[in-house]
């Protein structure tokens, strides 16, 4: 074995050890990174310095890179990199209103990235450059364990439902204003539909949810929104939930396809909060 993972909390997530600045990724190296990122759903590299490019290379390694949604946030280099920041372009730090915070804040929702695709992400790489002394934690919520925690009968009552996503309607419930998306890119991801519990391949089942969640296909609108916080709020309780302590030069990996996660706040007009994020595209659907 090449690398080490070291357990976090919860039995959920790990610490990830020998991945040294600038080793090759060879194929035995790639293998061991994805088979401990399906282990674990949440992978650590501390107290690396890595460069754009190299985050890029390693985000490869999972498979190919999306393009974002939201074209000013892209990095000017590598539009593979989404700048995930409260500093505006001229260096001062956004006002709590703007549609830049209002986008941060809207990452304090649990949710799982690019669930309002036909294919959904893979997993998500982020990279702190500047992290605030207090606040702007990440927390990960272990979606296989939630699942197998549930209650029977409400197991059975959501395991053939199907939840239709969206990111208009998510981002249109972002707690704040945004600026218009125009047509063209609003165009570009309409609605989506997805089983509420996903079912991967080594057979184990997890929940599939979050807040590009619209509501339930076939449901009264407000019973199926009620239905999904109900199974939300069971799903995210402190035994399933890793909270990320951010360093700067840390790189966390999370596996989209079985965890939720969210930003817990932080002073957004008076801390500078500034990360990289790569996303990796999915292959399969959810099935």
């Amino acid at each position: 074995m090449i690398l080490e993972f070291e357990p976090l909390s919860n039995n959920f997530g790990a610490r990830l050890h020998g991945l040294d600045d600038g080793r090759v990724l060879d194929d035995g190296l790639i293998d061991e990174l994805r088979s401990g990122l399906i282990e674990n759903g949440v992978l650590l590299l501390r107290g690396q310095e890595i460069s754009p490019a190299r985050l890029v290379q390693l985000g490869r390694a999972f498979g190919e890179l999306e393009i974002l949604p939201e074209p000013d946030k892209r990095h000017p280099d590598h539009p593979e990199i989404f700048d995930l920041t409260n500093v505006r372009k001229d260096g001062a730090v956004v006002d709590f209103e703007e549609p830049q915070a209002v986008f941060l804040r809207g990452t304090e929702r649990w949710h799982t990235d690019s669930s309002f695709r036909e294919i959904p992400c893979l997993c998500t790489m982020l990279y702190a450059l500047e992290v605030p002394e207090s606040g702007g934690e990440t927390q990960f919520a272990n979606m296989y364990a939630a699942f197998k925690s549930l209650p029977t009968s409400l197991r059975n009552e959501i395991e053939d439902k199907k939840l239709v996503h969206s990111y208009v309607y998510s981002r249109a419930n972002n707690p704040g204003r945004m600026d218009p998306m125009s047509p063209e890119e609003e165009s570009k991801y309409p609605p989506v539909t997805h089983p509420w519990v996903r079912t991967h391949p080594d057979g184990r089942k997890s929940l599939y949810m979050g807040a590009h969640v619209s509501h339930v296909e076939g449901m009264d609108l407000n019973e199926g929104r009620a239905l999904i916080q109900e199974v939300l709020a069971g799903a995210t309780e402190e035994r399933f939930v890793y909270q990320h302590v951010w360093q700067a030069n840390d790189l966390v990996v999370w596996d989209n396809r079985s965890t939720l996660h969210r930003l817990r706040p932080y002073e957004i007009t008076e801390r500078r909060r500034v990360m990289h994020r790569v996303t990796v595209a999915g292959v399969d659907p959810v099935v």
